[in-house]
């Protein structure tokens, strides 16, 4: 199975304790209730903060990676192409909080990480485009 875009169930919320990482980003916290998830591979990807004003283009983010939970920054660079269609965007992590012990796996989060925002196109459940690719600076 490939990442989805999806609403959070209870269930899920649960199995995660999405509650007690909301905890986590109260300052522009997003309390969001969708992410993009491969539930085969166990990895999920979860907005949880964004930045307001001069600092919009900013956003924190959770991944989900095998049993870890990694926080990013990630700044949105540019967004390219019509509303409801073919778009681009160009993204770059500002920060990524590798646990030590994963380290030696780098470029597969990396990878996944692409992945996910790639299935989030432009919006994860609210997404419009059509089709989409991602630049991802790292």
């Amino acid at each position: 199975m490939a990442f989805v875009n999806e609403y959070l169930s209870e269930d899920d919320c649960k199995k995660y304790e999405i509650h007690l990482i909301d905890e986590r980003f109260v300052v522009g916290g997003t309390s969001s209730n969708s992410w993009t998830i491969d539930r085969d591979r166990n990895i999920y990807l979860r907005t949880v903060a964004r930045g307001r004003e001069e600092f919009s283009h900013l956003s924190t983010w959770t991944l989900y990676w095998h049993e870890d939970l990694i926080v990013l920054e990630l700044e949105n660079l540019s967004t390219s192409g019509p509303t409801g269609g073919v778009c681009h965007g160009h993204k770059r992590v500002r920060s990524i909080e590798i646990p030590p012990h994963l380290e030696d796996k780098r470029a597969d989060i990396l990878s996944d990480l692409k992945d996910a925002l790639t299935a989030y196109k432009d919006g994860g459940v609210y997404a419009r485009a059509t089709e989409y690719t991602l630049t991802l600076d790292v």
